[in-house]
């Protein structure tokens, strides 16, 4: 019987394979015979250990400070401010951070845009079978094919080989009980139910800006789920922009209830019982309705730029 590898050289083979080659936890475990815990230690051990070093890179320190005070005003456990000024660059951070969230069994929401087709776009690839992706609302005709909801959900399953659960239906429909009756639907229900499993939401900030026609920065709006005349009565009750289905206010209020009622998607509530709702969102343009957004309590992780930062971070950072 041969002794078993020293656990110098089990480390080593472990941080290689999951920093260089990006390997899961789960598929090094099998590749080495040992549990994913035990990776798991063993990656921790190499970074304690200065095996591997890291080095945060992907932004510069007056940003780090940034991105610091925002967490604290805000009450975030996370915020990051993306190294650069492209949607690109936020996309990537967004994608990295994601990435390091995501564990086996892990139940991910995904919701729409292009700032989120973006960022799954950038995703890194696995193969994680036990994972299962949801679309967090129904569709909308005026989304081009490559940001729409369904979309966004089954490219992320098909990047991460997880399990894809869509939402056969609408954004919005006519009345409340049709919503009701539409999610008691064989093809609806099951991903519905899905909701209350979430570990993680993936979710853009759109903009309200007044008048209708101005407003292309929410979704929302650009797509036609909501008509231009409901928009401009909610901008003019105080709506300054919108997190998946829902109009926020600048002091972090939904109050279109009347709205909500008709919404098919993941509620508000719903939305605050996930554990970690990943918010991305950037550029000043967007500087109230992310306020509103992280006001509201909803986000708990935020990946913005500088732009967006420095327009909501707080006047007096100390």
């Amino acid at each position: 019987m041969t002794d078993p590898p020293p656990v110098s050289t089990l480390m080593t083979q472990a941080a290689r394979l999951y920093f260089d080659r990006q390997q899961s936890k789960v598929d090094i475990a099998a590749a080495l015979g040992i549990s994913r815990f035990r990776v798991a230690r063993l990656i921790s051990q190499a970074i304690d250990d200065g095996l591997v070093r890291i080095e945060y890179r992907d932004a510069a320190p007056a940003d780090r400070s940034l991105a610091a005070a925002i967490e604290t005003h805000y009450g975030l456990d996370l915020c990051v401010v993306a190294g650069g000024s492209s949607m690109t660059d936020v996309a990537r951070a967004a994608a990295s951070i994601v990435d390091g969230l995501i564990a086996p069994d892990d139940v991910v929401g995904i919701a729409w845009g292009t700032t989120l087709g973006e960022v799954v776009a950038a995703m890194p690839a696995r193969r994680e079978p036990s994972l299962a992706i949801v679309q967090l609302a129904g569709n909308a005709v005026g989304f081009d094919r490559a940001h729409d909801p369904a979309e966004l959900a089954r490219l992320l399953a098909e990047r991460w080989g997880a399990i894809h659960h869509p939402l056969f239906a609408p954004a919005f429909v006519d009345r409340a009980d049709v919503r009701d009756a539409l999610l008691r639907q064989p093809d609806v229900a099951p991903t519905v139910a899905m909701f209350g499993r979430l570990t993680l939401a993936l979710v853009g900030i759109g903009a309200f800006r007044a008048g209708a026609g101005l407003a292309d920065g929410s979704s929302l709006v650009r797509t036609g789920a909501l008509p231009a005349d409901v928009v401009d009565e909610l901008v003019g009750g105080g709506i300054v922009g919108d997190v998946l289905l829902h109009p926020v206010t600048a002091d972090g209020r939904f109050p279109a209830t009347g709205l909500a009622a008709r919404a098919v998607g993941i509620s508000v509530d719903g939305l605050r019982a996930v554990p970690r709702v990943v918010a991305v969102a950037a550029g000043a343009a967007k500087a109230d309705a992310i306020r509103g957004a992280l006001r509201s309590g909803l986000v708990r992780i935020l990946v913005t730029d500088a732009a967006a930062a420095r327009a909501i971070a707080p006047a007096d950072p100390t």
